[in-house]
């Protein structure tokens, strides 16, 4: 049993050594630039080796270990003949991150700190505890002197002051690193969660036709990183146009840090796949009643009404990468966000890349990372709305013309008006219409107030068989601000959904009726200190025995 145990262990032995034999330079790898889409990323490293003449193996080592084999595309800048290149998983050399291991070192130093620091503390306890249990100093036949009696009193409360201050000193020490220790382990869970057990590395067998130094480039794409857009809508005041800045919160786990990178952004996403999809012949059939009933019960999978293949990532949309402008010579002179410096493309395939300029570092931590894309001004009109019959107030709207210019993702936006924060709003890119509305809050300038002024008017016909309901409402607006303003209020008019349930507008007050939904519109110019009222009524006439519902 022995014998075989360790010519398996001779054989593992051999084979490592036969494996790493067979490697002749190992690379590492520095990425530089990075497409990131909606979801995964297009990166391209660098690094060079020396090489010999002839045919070798080459291992791009401490890659991502979410990298997707298919993608992988190395290249060389000089006479160099490619035969293979291969991606696996490397389970013998993980990634060690330094944050990690000097957290690590930290640990074990506190505590053995700790340890140290207990033993003291132990050795002060076992001296109070002798002190306390030798108090008498006399014999059984021997007394003993005053002067004698007082050495040894101060003797002991020398002793014993000194040995429970120190203690106590200890006992403060060890409530401090333990503190310590508690945060550095949370720290390090926290570390933890994004750690790499796994590395990824690129074997590559070439022909090299002389020896000397090579560079290569490694272009790949990785999984588990994405962004997502993020807006800012600023409003200085109703007389200028408003901001809107255009943000990415990028988020990456791979595995390897991104430092120093020109990152891109796309509103691709490539983890969709390419193949279109195919519509299927949609068959109808008949049954008998009776086959149906029995079979309903069982449990069926639907028809698919068509077919989707998942692709891997194709060459064609791998090439959509567009690099960040190089910008050579730039230097910032002045503070400045990356928005200012950022170029948007379009390629072939309809996706917008936003080329950010200034490098950028993204750690593998999964949190994540706010990056300013673009930032432009919009014209806006400004305008009031209020529907007094749900909320009195009256909210400052604007709209946003020609707003669509950014070729930007749907996201939800933070809206400032004069400074301040007033609320969040959802930034549509599916809109067809070139305005995007959105309030900006309410205003207490301009007074609201809608009451019944007809209320419960009941005629009954001559028949006697049927009621008729009035109503009528009085809506007064004033505007109290200095400047003058343009509102827009809206209320309604009920709908029926029974032929014998009769409603007509009697007085729809100069608004504009919709009769469709029953929505009255108006639109009013108010100038300082003005005010309007506005009166709309309209019956209800239905059969004497029903009950009516839903009017209020």
């Amino acid at each position: 049993m022995k014998t075989t145990f360790f010519a398996i262990l001779i054989f593992i032995s051999n084979s490592i050594f036969a494996q790493n034999t067979d490697i002749d330079a190992r690379i590492t790898t520095k990425p530089e630039q990075v497409t990131l889409y909606v979801s995964g990323a297009q990166v391209t490293a660098k690094g060079n080796t020396n090489l010999k003449s002839g045919r070798q193996t080459v291992v791009f080592d401490k890659l991502s270990n979410f990298i997707n084999a298919n993608s992988v595309q190395v290249k060389a800048d000089k006479d160099i003949t490619i035969l293979s290149v291969n991606y696996q998983f490397n389970y013998l050399e993980p990634e060690e991150k330094k944050d990690f291991m000097q957290l690590e070192d930290s640990l074990k130093y506190y505590r053995q700190q700790i340890q140290r620091l207990s033993i003291t503390k132990n050795s002060y306890i076992e001296e109070i505890s002798l002190l306390q249990a030798n108090k008498s100093i006399k014999g059984d036949n021997v007394g003993v002197t005053a002067t004698e009696l007082t050495k040894m009193a101060d003797l002991i409360r020398t002793r014993y002051a000194e040995a429970a201050l120190r203690k106590l000193e200890i006992e403060e020490k060890e409530t401090k690193l333990s503190e310590r220790i508690v945060k550095m382990d949370q720290q390090l869970a926290q570390l933890r969660q994004g750690e790499q057990t796994v590395t990824g590395e690129v074997v590559v067998q070439l022909i090299a036709a002389t020896a000397g130094n090579a560079n290569f480039e490694l272009g790949y794409f990785v999984n588990n990183c994405s962004w997502s857009p993020l807006y800012d809508i600023r409003v200085k005041d109703v007389n200028t146009p408003t901001t809107v800045v255009a943000k990415a919160n990028v988020v990456q786990n791979t595995g390897q840090d991104w430092k120093n990178v020109k990152l891109s952004l796309s509103t691709g996403n490539p983890t969709l796949g390419n193949t279109k999809p195919n519509l299927n012949p949609w068959t109808l059939s008949l049954s008998d009643p009776i086959v149906y009933r029995k079979a309903r019960y069982k449990t069926q999978a639907p028809a698919a009404a068509y077919d989707k293949e998942e692709a891997p990532v194709s060459d064609a949309l791998l090439s959509e990468v567009v690099i960040s402008s190089r910008n050579n010579g730039y230097v910032a002179t002045e503070s400045i966000t990356a928005a200012e410096i950022t170029r948007v493309d379009n390629n072939q395939l309809t996706n917008a890349i936003f080329n950010i300029s200034v490098p950028y570092n993204i750690a593998s931590n999964g949190k994540e990372n706010i990056v300013e894309i673009q930032q432009y001004e919009v014209a806006a009109n400004y305008s009031y709305f209020s529907i007094p019959k749900i909320d009195n107030d009256a909210f400052l709207v604007a709209d946003l013309i020609g707003w669509d210019k950014g070729e930007l993702l749907s996201g939800d936006a933070n809206v400032y008006f004069e400074n301040n924060y007033v609320g969040t709003t959802y930034f549509d890119a599916r809109i067809v219409d070139d305005t995007l509305s959105f309030a900006l809050g309410r205003d207490n300038n301009i007074t609201i107030k809608r009451k019944q002024t007809k209320d419960f008017n009941e005629k009954t016909s001559i028949s006697g068989n049927t009621k008729k309901i009035t109503r009528s409402f009085d809506i007064e607006v004033k505007n109290t601000r200095k400047s003058a303003i343009e509102i827009e209020l809206e209320d309604q008019i009920p709908l029926s959904n029974n032929e014998e349930l009769i409603i007509e507008a009697i007085n729809t007050g100069n608004a504009e009726y919709n009769k469709e939904t029953g929505k009255l519109t108006w639109k009013l110019k108010l100038n300082p200190a003005e005010s309007k009222k506005l009166t709309f009524s309209y019956s209800v006439k239905f059969p004497k025995k029903m009950i009516l519902n839903g009017l209020y």
